[in-house]
């Protein structure tokens, strides 16, 4: 990550005001430290040098103090926009990157992980506040007032100008060389960060089960040894930022005392006046300090640079939208399809076609990951080989120049295992059809035999929580429940008969059918034999080489 990468110009509108901002109030800042100091100079050689009294210098005083106040404003208005910009920025990048999720194939989450992933949209992101109310304002008051400071200091003594020149240089060399250690170290501390929370939620869900089995005593020392391992990265983080801060502590502050040294030599000598030695002396730290104030800053936000990484990556993956939209869509035909996972062993899927008004069953043993064919149609896995058919009333059109978002539209999926947000039973089953009403949701749930009554608050029963008040039977009926509810023209099951009684199968059974003759095309993925009896077409996944 770039100290200011221009990706973020692209990804958030709010960054780019942001800056503008910034460049102005950082040249107004180093003309007013300017003129600050001008004055300053003037009134000290007024009183030792001259021998003038207060009352005499009331006017310069005055303006000195309204320039200071001045200056004071300019620095409370900087941190004011920075902190409102920090949270602005925040949130577009949290939207883009959960846009980008939602949209591109699911791969961000499987890499990266559930408890990856949320962490990376909370702590990561909120990690980002220090890096904009901060590290950038002063990257942009080092940049701006050096320069004009330096050139004011060139300008009235060109030895003092060369001086600066040669040595200003050291301060950011030096961090360009800490960043990249301290860029490194946060990196990975970042990724045990990652990796801590993907233990953790693991240790969370499968608790009961360790417990039953005696190990949660071992997986709790597998998650302290990865704690541990998150500490000493921390530490190795801090120790660097203490070294490089006292590096550059000494860097500036030996070029201001040669600097020092050369003004009072050449005063003793008279090659230069008092109150241009003078002059240069105040104002000189403000060539330096903004720069080692960067590496301060930078040290803070480190946390946030480092999950930009992360967050750069997300957003820079092609989105798999775009193409021929769709209006009605008969039959979806796949041949040949080849998924290559890293690391595993390739996955053939024999070729097959589901048609409008018919029921295509995809069976075979555990393992051959017949749930895959669901997520490539549904555009979360990409087939490495293979050709995917969408017939339309334009014609067949190859899926990759179709518009994900349209197909899916035309598509309605009962996962394997249900999920739901934070919500009731009603917002969920919105989720499929908005605006259905409370008389449609109740008719749909009786249909898959979900009795109301069942519900302990009826549609307002909230799900999602970590206290989940329904068997996971009654979860999956709500799933199914919403997967019919969609005004889809296909509908892709995954064993919808999964931890139900027989009476329940007989009605899963009857809507199948129901929904089939209705006109309705039906990817059913099941091992059930009855189902399988219903069923117009059945490919075998044993049959894939």
């Amino acid at each position: 990550m770039k100290p200011l990468d221009p990706r973020l110009l692209r990804y958030s509108r709010s960054s780019r005001g942001f800056l503008t901002y910034l460049v102005a109030l950082s040249t107004i800042g180093a003309i007013a430290t300017i003129t600050q100091a001008f004055l300053l100079t003037k009134l000290i050689v007024s009183f030792f040098q001259k021998h003038q009294n207060f009352w005499d210098q009331r006017s310069p005083l005055t303006f000195l103090a309204l320039v200071f106040i001045f200056r004071a404003g300019i620095s409370y208005l900087s941190d004011r926009i920075s902190a409102a910009a920090a949270i602005n920025i925040r949130n577009e990048l949290r939207s883009a990157v959960l846009k980008k999720v939602l949209s591109n194939e699911g791969r961000d989450t499987n890499e990266l992980g559930t408890a990856g992933l949320s962490l990376l949209l909370t702590k990561g992101i909120g990690n980002l506040d220090s890096y904009f109310s901060r590290f950038i304002p002063q990257l942009f008051i080092a940049g701006i007032v050096p320069v004009l400071v330096g050139v004011i200091i060139a300008v009235r003594d060109i030895r003092s100008g060369i001086i600066i020149l040669l040595t200003i240089p050291l301060i950011p060399l030096f961090g360009i060389l800490i960043g990249k250690f301290t860029a490194s170290a946060t990196s990975k501390k970042w990724q045990t960060l990652n990796l801590l929370g993907g233990y953790f939620l693991d240790l969370l869900n499968g608790l009961t089960t360790l417990r039953v089995y005696g190990r949660h005593k071992a997986q709790n020392e597998k998650l302290q040894k990865v704690g541990d391992d998150y500490r000493k990265e921390t530490m190795k983080v801090l120790k660097i930022s203490f070294l490089s801060s006292l590096a550059l502590e000494l860097v500036a502050t030996l070029s201001i005392a040669l600097l020092a040294v050369t003004i009072g030599l050449r005063l003793v000598s008279g090659s230069i006046t008092l109150e241009i030695g003078l002059f240069i002396l105040i104002i000189a730290p403000e060539v330096y300090w903004p720069i080692r104030q960067v590496a301060t800053f930078f040290h803070a936000a480190s946390d946030g640079i480092a999950a930009f990484d992360s967050i750069f990556k997300i957003l820079d993956r092609p989105t798999s939208s775009g193409g021929r939209s769709v209006n009605q869509v008969f039959a979806i035909t796949w041949s040949q399809l080849t998924v290559a996972y890293p690391n595993r062993t390739e996955l053939h899927i024999p070729s097959g076609q589901v048609n409008v008004g018919n029921v295509h069953a995809l069976v075979g043993a555990s393992g051959t990951r017949k749930s895959t064919l669901a997520a490539i149609l549904l555009g979360f896995v990409r087939p490495t080989y293979g050709e995917i058919l969408i017939s339309t009333d334009s014609g067949s059109i190859p899926m990759s120049e179709v518009d994900i978002e349209s197909l899916r539209a035309k598509l309605s999926w009962l996962p394997q295992e249900p999920r739901f947000p934070v919500g009731t039973v009603a917002q969920i089953l919105r989720h499929a059809k908005p605006v259905a009403t409370d008389f449609e949701l109740i008719e749909v749930l009786t249909k898959v035999d979900l009795d109301i009554k069942d519900l302990p608050n009826g549609l307002s029963t909230e799900l999602g929580s970590i206290k989940q008040p329904l068997s996971f039977g009654q979860q999956r009926k709500i799933a199914l429940a919403r997967a019919l509810l969609k005004p889809a023209q296909f509908i892709i099951l995954d064993e919808p008969t999964a931890s139900v009684d027989d009476v329940s199968e007989a009605t899963i059974r009857k809507v199948i059918k129901d929904e089939s003759s209705s006109g309705k095309g039906i990817l059913l993925i099941s091992h059930r034999n009855l189902l399988l009896l219903d069923s117009d077409q059945i490919t075998d996944m044993a049959r894939a080489r």
